[in-house]
């Protein structure tokens, strides 16, 4: 594990004196920047092979898990949501585990270095439940309250222990040594929505101390994610689109249409949810390439920004004869879609075009005389939580797609603030 940092640990001094001296040129700048890893750049994520990847899609999170803490209280990872996690696997029983002291200490610096934050956390899983019974977990957190000062800032986990071990080896894909089971040398940087986004080995004071940075990185951008959620709900309403319809905006109508796993997928699907929209099809020669690969991007950015529960890409074929479930789905994978979140849909053609043409007031039409038999529009409509469209944009052309990707975020936020208003007693 100690492979990943091979830069000086000091680069800041360097970068400092570079930025003091006006005139440098840009170039020296970042050449001089690169070791500043947290200035310049933010922590991958881990698929389930182990490898690093740059979003959340196929990410390695905590599995869901029931087990009890110090307190004997009842933790499931919806419980951790919300916190940083510098997560350990240990016993407290110094005969199977010696170095348990020195273990502790260097693990706890840490908890000690955010004391007076409660969002950062120390979440140990028992690799002894048998020795580790609640009760005496509650006597080790005790013996070193000083690194504690918030309740639930250390969390140390017990229960069957089969369960634990399958979280350890097939939920964290944690390499052990079956002659010692009870030391696990390496420690995880779980982040606020339980994915894993950092590992280090126990044993160095060095990684620990990247631990503490990595800490302070995810933090610092949670903090970016905010304000500009604030910035964005702040904003001026994005407009509505399509007709006035008495007194509201235009609201696209219900459906019941199948996706591409063959599963009915309806408007009550998407409640609460926004949409992204347009019209293709798997055979199309012209245009639908260039906005599916649009789309591609658009799914990964929602990924990487961790808005894969909150939208959605919805595309409609306008060849329902030829474009089977199987065939969208053979599709989608070429372009990486994740089926929860991209759907491709289906349906006979006297529901699909109507709600294309009048829901959504695209084009959509078979001819002879279009390329691959079919006019379908290039735009892809945002449709707000409530079912109204609140934007048109070009999808073959990128800077109008980075556009609607800013009156998404816009959108969202302004939904959520209303959503938190409407909740408030």
């Amino acid at each position: 594990m100690g492979e990943r940092h091979s830069t000086p640990r000091r680069p800041l001094r360097r970068f400092f004196l570079v930025v003091a001296l006006p005139g440098l040129p840009l170039l020296l700048l970042l050449l001089l920047g690169k070791g500043m890893r947290h200035e310049f750049s933010d922590l991958d994520y881990f698929n389930q092979a182990g490898e690093r990847i740059t979003s959340a899609q196929g990410a390695r999170r905590l599995p869901e898990f029931a087990l009890q803490d110090q307190l004997g209280r009842a933790v499931d990872r919806s419980a951790l949501e919300g916190t940083f996690w510098l997560v350990a696997f240990m016993t407290t029983d110094t005969s199977t585990s010696p170095q348990l002291a020195a273990f502790t200490q260097q693990l706890l610096w840490a908890n000690w270095r955010y004391r007076d934050e409660p969002d950062v956390g120390l979440l140990c899983f028992t690799l002894d439940a048998e020795h580790d019974t609640p009760k005496k977990l509650q006597e080790y957190v005790q013996r070193n309250e000083r690194y504690n000062r918030y309740p639930d800032k250390w969390r140390f986990l017990t229960g069957d222990q089969a369960d634990i071990d399958h979280i350890i080896d097939e939920g964290l894909g944690i390499p052990r040594d079956t002659a010692d089971p009870f030391n696990v040398a390496t420690l995880l940087l779980v982040d606020d929505k339980g994915f894993v986004r950092q590992k280090y080995l126990a044993s160095s004071e060095h990684e620990i101390g990247d631990a503490v940075e990595d800490i302070a990185l995810l933090k610092k951008r949670k903090k970016e994610r905010e304000k500009r959620a604030r910035d964005w709900a702040e904003a001026p309403p994005h407009p509505f689109l399509g007709p006035q319809l008495g007194d509201g905006p235009f609201t696209v109508p219900k459906f019941s249409l199948t996706d591409q796993n063959g599963a009915e997928y309806s408007h009550r699907d998407l409640v609460g949810k926004v949409r992204l929209v347009d019209a293709f099809f798997t055979s199309c020669p012209t245009i639908c390439p260039v906005i599916s690969s649009q789309l591609a991007r658009v799914h990964d950015q929602l990924w990487a920004a961790g808005l894969q529960d909150e939208v959605r890409i919805i595309s409609h074929t306008v060849d329902p004869k030829n474009d089977s479930p199987e065939r969208m789905k053979a599709y989608g994978e070429r372009l990486g879609a994740d089926s929860s979140v991209w759907k491709f849909l289906t349906g006979p053609e006297e529901e699909l075009y109507p709600l294309l043409q009048e829901g959504y007031l695209l084009t959509a039409l078979a001819s002879d005389t279009a390329a691959g038999g079919f006019f379908h529009s290039d735009q892809v409509l945002l449709v707000d939580a409530d079912g109204h469209l609140r934007g048109s944009y070009d999808g073959t052309r990128t800077s109008d797609i980075d556009q609607m990707l800013e009156h998404l975020m816009q959108v969202l936020a302004q939904h959520k603030a209303a959503t938190a208003d409407q909740v408030q007693p």
